[in-house]
């Protein structure tokens, strides 16, 4: 036997004390969660870089089956626009495999469509304020700054952060 006692426990921390749910639960999921609960939340969280604008407009995830024995494969429900509905149809094997291309395996085998309305929040923006034309000084100034750029799209893009700045220093 060993004569080495067990150290003494303080006695107003109890071992049998109630404790959060989320603790037990973190703790249970955990290894589930490493294999499968990521995936929905990725594409929910990138879907406008997995769909693209078109689909962004008139799709959302919604949420992944998993089938027992079927490993990291699921069925992926989405939430499509009627109209939109007979099209995503067609479109079903080229968006499960650009899922599938995104996350480097067949996370997604299946999609199943739900037709709802889709409703996005709207942006938080400000309204746009009208801008007013540029004066001649300024069309010139504007020029000028852009003299050295090449690159017809980021010149496209700065001509137009220029015109924005300009007409709203006024």
């Amino acid at each position: 036997m060993d004569d080495r006692k067990k150290p003494q426990r303080d006695p107003s921390q109890r071992t049998n004390a109630p404790k959060a749910l989320g603790v037990s639960l973190g703790r249970l999921t955990r290894p589930i969660m490493k294999q499968r609960g990521v995936a929905l939340a990725e594409i929910i969280n990138r879907w406008s870089e997995i769909a693209g604008p078109l689909l962004v407009k008139e799709t959302q995830p919604e949420k992944m089956v998993y089938a027992s024995g079927a490993g990291h494969a699921a069925t992926l429900e989405i939430a499509v626009s009627p109209a939109f509905a007979l099209e995503l149809q067609h479109l079903s094997p080229l968006i499960i495999e650009k899922i599938n291309g995104y996350f480097g395996f067949r996370a997604v085998e299946k999609l199943r469509l739900k037709q709802t309305p889709i409703h996005r929040p709207e942006s938080q923006a400000p309204a746009a304020r009208s801008s007013r034309p540029l004066t001649t000084e300024e069309q010139a100034k504007l020029e000028e700054l852009l003299v050295g750029v090449e690159d017809r799209d980021l010149r496209q893009v700065l001509e137009s952060l220029g015109r924005s700045l300009f007409s709203a220093s006024r």
